[in-house]
Order: C-alpha cells, then sequence, then structure tokens
C-alpha cells in the first residue's frame, strides 16, 4: 500500500503499526519519528513564521483565517506522482493541517481507487478510536488492538496512583501571547495526571484574558504553544513571566511554572499523547510521579527572585 499523510498525528500511528515503509509522502512538520523526514513533503505552510515572535504569529493566522484562506499549500503534482491508496488528513484544526475540502480537490485529480481517512479526535477515547481506524484502513489490525491496549494500560497506571490525590488547579496554555486555554484531549490529560484545567474537554481552545485566568487562580501554569518544542515553549514562557497579570497567580508566587515539548506530546493526537499524561503527572504531583515523564520532555521556570 502506499500511503500519503497530511498529519504528524498519523505519520506516528502509522510508524507506529509497523507500517512506516509504506508511507510515500508526508507534511513539512512530520518529525516523528525521525525517519518520517527523510519523506517526500507534500504539504507546506503558507505563512512564513521564521523569526516572527507569538503574537505576530497570532496575527497572521487571524487575519487569513477571517479572509477564508487556507494556511496550507498542497503540492498536488508531487501527490499525483505518489499514487497514493490511502491518505490520511484531520478535520479537527484548520490551524494545525491542511483541511478536509482541500485534500478533496485535490484527490479529485488523481487515479480512481485512492481513498482518504479523515481523523477527528476531540478526547482520549477519540484518539485510541483513530488508532485502531488506521489499523483497520492499511491491513493492521491486530497490531492496533495491541497498541491500544498498550496506551490504555498506561493511562490505567497513571489514573490509579493520582486516584486520592489532591486536584490542584492547572491552567494549561496552548498559545502564550495572547493566551489561549487547552482544547479538546488536554484537559482529560490534566484531569487524568491529578489536575483540574482550566479549558473543556473535548470543546476547541480559545483566546482567554487575564481576568479570566485570574478567577481561575491556577495553582501550576504550564505552557504547551501548540506545535512548538521544550526550547520554543520556554522561550514563550520566559516572556509570560513578564507580563504583570501572571503575577497575581499562585502559581507564579509557588514558583510553579513549567514548559512542556508541546508538539509530540500535547498537539497532536498519536501515540505520544499518553506520555503526555505522565509528564503532566510529574508537575502536578512531582513527589508521586518522580521520573515517569520522559527525559527533556518539561522544564521549570525559575520566577521567583
Amino acid at each position: 500500500m502506499r500511503i500519503v499523510s497530511l498529519v504528524p498525528s498519523a505519520t506516528e500511528i502509522l510508524y507506529t503499526l509497523g507500517a512506516g515503509d509504506e508511507v510515500v509522502g508526508v507534511t513539512y512538520a512530520c518529525d516523528h519519528p525521525p525517519e518520517a523526514k527523510t519523506k517526500p513533503i507534500v504539504v507546506k505552510p503558507k505563512i512564513n513564521t521564521a523569526g516572527l515572535v507569538s503574537r505576530e504569529i497570532d496575527r497572521l493566522v487571524s487575519e487569513h483565517y477571517r479572509r477564508g484562506e487556507q494556511l496550507y499549500i498542497i503540492d498536488t503534482e508531487l501527490l499525483y506522482r505518489l499514487r497514493p491508496d490511502l491518505i490520511v488528513s484531520q478535520g479537527l484544526c484548520e490551524v494545525c493541517a491542511v483541511m478536509p475540502g482541500s485534500v478533496e480537490e485535490a484527490v479529485s485529480r488523481l487515479r480512481p481507487g485512492s481513498k482518504v481517512l479523515t481523523l477527528h479526535p476531540h478526547s482520549i477515547g477519540d484518539v485510541l478510536g483513530d488508532v485502531l481506524r488506521v489499523g483497520e484502513a492499511i491491513g493492521r489490525r491486530e497490531e492496533a488492538g495491541e497498541l491500544v491496549e498498550r496506551l490504555r494500560a498506561e493511562i490505567r497506571r497513571v489514573a490509579e496512583k493520582a486516584r486520592g490525590l489532591e486536584r490542584k488547579r492547572t491552567f494549561f496554555m496552548e498559545w502564550c501571547d495572547p493566551p489561549y486555554c487547552s482544547g479538546h484531549w488536554v484537559p482529560e490529560m490534566v484531569e487524568i495526571a491529578g489536575g483540574i484545567d482550566f479549558g473543556e474537554k473535548g470543546k476547541p481552545s480559545r483566546r482567554v484574558m487575564p481576568e479570566e485566568i485570574l478567577r481561575f487562580s491556577p495553582e501550576i501554569i504550564v505552557c504547551g504553544p501548540c506545535g512548538y518544542g521544550l526550547s520554543e515553549a520556554y522561550r514563550d514562557a520566559g516572556e509570560l513571566i513578564a507580563q504583570d497579570w501572571i503575577r497575581e497567580t499562585p502559581a507564579y508566587m509557588k514558583d510553579e511554572v513549567y514548559a512542556v515539548s508541546a508538539s509530540i506530546y500535547f498537539s497532536r493526537h498519536g501515540p505520544s499523547v499518553m506520555k503526555g499524561i505522565s509528564i503532566l503527572a510529574e508537575i502536578i504531583h512531582p513527589e508521586e510521579f518522580k521520573g515517569m515523564a520522559p527525559q527533556n520532555t518539561y522544564a521549570k521556570l525559575k520566577v521567583m527572585d
């Protein structure tokens, strides 16, 4: 089978299920596992964000969104040459990946028989369900079932250990400037890890005002800007703690502000999301979950002199 993945999460799923050799095309953002970066790039961003600060990126994305413009470009000629049997896309977020309408338009030029599988998860259960759907589509149903069982076991291990621990108010930020709360599966991740998140489970992330955050009075702030690795998140978190409003939060006063590697463990809906739960558990309850987070996946900021 020849597979083109138009979303990084699907690329991770495909490789984890052992179908990496069948992947013939990916997006510019498909970097996990690293082998995916050797594949032809079918999708590239329309906006060049190099050198821009977070507020400028948010402004550019918002302007494109208001004008109804796509944020990504599909190389339709390359897609045609790759002759995929299956294209995996997502219908979750226009900011994260190319949307189904554009995919269907591109697919209309391909040979008959090319199929499109669209992923649209909103919860941890949906993420696991998509692993099964991908496995079914590529003829690896058994491998997908085994993977989902392992992932469920990871979740249960954290959930059982967190049961009975104090629930700490946690503000997971999917963007720092302007501030956005978490959405979709991330509030559920926080809950499993022993916290109470500001965001709503199963709902999109949204822009929030400082006064809303202060009313929530977060004990822990986690900076995980969508699509950012740890160094980029740490940079934005450093700029965040210079803002006046954050100094009024218990998280700032108690020196509980963190940056996380969001791109792989939180922004995407692949198997690594389950390790994101362990990262959150170690942040929220460090004594009980010490050593559970993968190395170099989060960092604590020194906010108080």
